[in-house]
C-alpha cells in the first residue's frame, strides 16, 4: 500500500506531495493533472520492475555496471506519446546552470518518490528518470550512485507491490483468444480492457498464476455473482474455453433470455471488469480512471461503495480519479480525497478544519469548490439568461470582460436574493482564503453592503430595461420583413407595439415607466406573443433568447451604466 508519493518534472507536474490512504479518491477539474499522477505511479511501477530485472542481472554478474536501465517509449502502455520528451514538464529535459560564472548544461530528471507499507513494514522506492532521445528513457534511483547506497533509495520490499492500471473500458471485443497471465497483464498495462475480460474472469475461477485468488476461486466466484445480480438484475455464467477455436465464450441471463456477455451495457461491463479484477489478483494497488464511468447517478455511489469494500476484502489499495460529485461526496464522509489542481494539492481528510471544509463543500457542492478554487472567483447572477445578456453587452462594446466571460466561474442563484449569494460565498471563502467574488443583481429595495463580495444592482428594474426598446424590437424584425397577406411584419410589430405601450412612454423615453417595469415579462413577451399570434406562427421567442436585440442597439442607446457594471466585474475577474 502506498502511503505517500512525490512526484517532480512530470508532464503538467513541476513539483507535488501528497499523502495516500485506501481508498484514495483524487478531485479536480479536467485537465488538473488526476489522471497525470496516475501515469506517474503507472511508470514508477514500470521502473521499479526494469531495475529489479537489471538488479538481479548484477547479483548474477557483480562486474556489471549499473548506470540506469533503458525503457523504450513503446513500453509505457499507459504514457501514449509520440515523444518520449512530452513526459516531462514543459517539455524541458534539458537545464543551463551559469551560478559558477561558466555555462554548464545538465539533463533534468523526473523524480518519482514513494513511499509506502506492505506487511506492516515500511518501505520507499526513490526513482529518478532521464532524458535519453525521443524513444527511449533511463531510469535508476534516485541519487544513486553520489554517496548513497541503493538501500538508502529502495527496500527491498518495495518489489514485491504491484500496480494495475483500469482504464475506462470503451467496448468489449466480440471474441477473446484465451491468453496466459502475462498475456493479460500486458494487454490491461496497454489499456486494453475491453479485450481481456472474459479472460480475467476466466482466471478468476481458473487460476494459472500461483497465489491467485489464495486458493478462494469459487468463493470469490460465487460473490462476483452475487454482486452482478444484485446491482444490475443479471444472472452471469462462468465462462467456457473453447479448444476448437482458441476463445473464451461467456454469457448471461437477463429476464430468463440468454444474451452474449458483448450485449451488456458499458456501466455492466465495468462494473463487471473492476470487481472481476480485484477477486482475480489480490494485493494489489489499483489505479482507477474514473470508475463510475459509464453508471448512472443512482448506481455511483453503490458501485463506489461495493469496490472499497471488495478492495479491502481483498487487501488491495484503490486510488481513483473521479469527476463524479456522488462519489466524492461519499468519499469525503470516511476515505482519504486528494484535491488536485496543477500543481497544488490538498489532502483533505486529517483534522476539524477539514472536516468543516467538508462540510462546507457538502453544502456548497464540490463542482463549485473546484472552479473558485481553479480561477480564484466566482460571479453570482440570478440566471443564465443574465450571463448571456451580459456576454452580448460585452462583445457589443468589445469590452476585455468579454474574453473573461469565456472561463468565467459563475454561479446561477435562481432568484434575486443578495443573502443566498453573501452565505455562498462566504462557505466558499472558508476554505479558500484569497476568493474573490461580485454578484449582479435586478433592482434591490434596499443597497446591501460586504467587504469582501462586490454587489452589484441595476438603477432599472432589471436587465432587460437597458434594451427592451421600441426601435431595438423594429430593428429586430426588420430583416424579416415578409408580406403576409399584404400585411407587412413590421406594420404587426407596430401595432403589437402601441397596444402594449403606455403613450407617454412611446413619447418620452425617459418616462418612469421604462425605470419600473418587469419589461421582460410585462413587455416583451406581450408584443412578441401578440406577434406571433398575427402571424400564425408560434411564439418561441422566449426570455432565454432575450439577448439577441441587444446587438441591434445603436451605441447612443447604451446606457452609461452598462459600462460602469462591466468596469466593476472586470475588475474583480481580471
Amino acid at each position: 500500500m502506498i502511503t505517500k508519493i512525490n512526484i517532480r518534472n512530470f508532464k503538467k507536474l513541476e513539483n507535488v506531495s501528497f499523502e495516500l490512504g485506501n481508498p484514495v479518491v483524487l478531485i479536480g477539474p479536467n485537465n488538473s493533472g488526476k489522471t497525470t499522477i496516475l501515469q506517474a505511479l503507472s511508470l514508477w511501477d514500470i521502473g521499479m520492475r526494469k531495475w529489479s530485472e537489471k538488479r538481479k542481472d548484477k547479483k548474477a554478474n557483480p562486474k556489471s555496471k549499473r548506470t540506469g536501465v533503458a525503457i523504450n517509449r513503446k513500453d509505457l502502455f499507459s504514457l501514449p506519446i509520440p515523444d518520449s520528451k512530452l513526459m516531462w514538464f514543459k517539455q524541458h529535459v534539458r537545464e543551463m546552470d551559469t551560478s559558477s560564472g561558466t555555462k554548464k548544461t545538465s539533463n533534468v530528471k523526473i523524480e518519482i518518490k514513494v513511499e509506502g507499507i506492505l506487511n506492516y513494514r515500511n518501505w520507499k522506492s526513490f526513482l529518478e528518470f532521464d532524458f535519453s532521445n525521443s524513444e527511449s528513457i533511463y531510469c535508476r534511483p534516485l541519487n544513486f550512485g553520489n554517496s548513497v547506497s541503493e538501500n538508502e533509495i529502495i527496500d527491498d520490499i518495495s518489489y514485491n507491490e504491484r500496480i494495475a492500471y483500469l482504464q475506462p473500458m470503451s467496448g468489449l471485443a466480440l471474441e477473446e483468444d484465451k491468453l496466459t497471465p502475462g498475456s493479460i497483464d500486458v494487454r490491461v498495462g496497454m489499456g486494453k480492457t475491453a479485450d481481456v475480460l472474459r479472460n480475467i474472469i476466466f482466471q478468476l475461477i481458473n487460476p494459472e498464476r500461483s497465489g491467485s485468488n489464495n486458493g478462494l476461486s469459487e468463493q470469490n466466484w460465487d460473490k462476483l455473482k452475487r454482486h452482478i445480480k444484485s446491482k444490475f438484475l443479471i444472472e452471469i455464467n462462468k465462462p467456457e474455453f473453447l479448444p476448437d477455436t482458441g476463445l473464451i465464450s461467456m454469457n448471461y441471463f437477463e429476464n430468463g433470455i440468454k444474451y452474449d456477455l458483448s450485449s451488456g451495457g458499458r456501466g455492466f461491463h465495468q462494473t463487471l471488469l473492476l470487481l472481476s479484477y480485484l477477486y482475480s489478483y489480490p494485493g494489489r494497488i489499483i489505479l482507477i480512471d474514473e470508475p463510475d464511468a459509464h453508471l448512472e447517478v443512482i448506481r455511483q455511489r453503490e458501485i463506489y461503495n461495493l469496490l472499497v469494500e471488495v478492495a479491502k476484502e481483498q487487501s488491495s489499495q484503490l486510488i481513483m480519479a473521479s469527476h463524479s460529485e456522488v462519489v466524492l461526496q461519499q468519499a469525503g464522509d470516511a476515505d482519504t480525497v486528494v484535491a488536485i489542481y496543477g500543481n497544488e494539492t490538498q489532502n483533505l481528510n486529517n483534522n476539524q478544519e477539514i472536516s468543516q471544509f467538508k462540510k462546507s463543500l457538502t453544502e456548497i457542492g464540490w463542482d463549485k469548490y473546484y472552479y473558485a478554487k481553479l480561477t480564484g472567483h466566482i460571479l453570482y447572477m440570478e440566471d443564465s439568461t443574465d450571463f448571456l445578456m451580459l456576454n452580448e453587452f460585452s462583445k457589443l462594446l468589445n469590452h476585455p470582460l468579454y474574453e473573461l466571460l469565456g472561463r468565467v466561474n459563475v454561479h446561477f442563484l435562481s432568484n434575486n436574493l443578495p443573502n443566498d449569494a453573501i452565505k455562498h460565498f462566504y462557505g466558499l471563502k472558508q476554505v479558500i482564503k484569497d476568493l474573490k467574488g461580485v454578484a449582479l443583481f435586478d433592482r434591490l429595495d434596499r443597497e446591501t453592503d460586504e467587504p469582501n463580495l462586490k454587489i452589484l444592482t441595476w438603477k432599472k428594474k432589471e436587465f432587460e430595461n437597458y434594451f427592451a426598446f421600441p426601435s431595438v424590437i423594429r430593428r429586430f424584425i426588420e430583416p424579416h420583413n415578409l408580406d403576409l397577406f399584404n400585411q407587412s411584419n413590421m406594420d404587426i410589430i407596430e401595432v403589437a407595439i402601441r397596444n402594449n405601450t403606455p403613450p407617454r412612454a412611446l413619447k418620452n423615453s425617459s418616462d418612469k415607466w421604462w425605470f419600473d417595469t418587469k419589461l421582460s415579462d410585462d413587455y416583451l413577451e406581450n408584443i412578441f406573443s401578440e406577434f406571433y399570434s398575427k402571424l400564425g406562427i408560434k411564439n418561441e421567442f422566449n426570455k432565454g433568447r432575450y439577448f439577441e436585440l441587444i446587438k441591434f442597439l445603436e451605441p447612443e442607446e447604451i446606457d452609461s451604466e452598462i459600462i460602469e457594471k462591466l468596469n466593476e466585474i472586470y475588475d474583480i475577474l481580471k
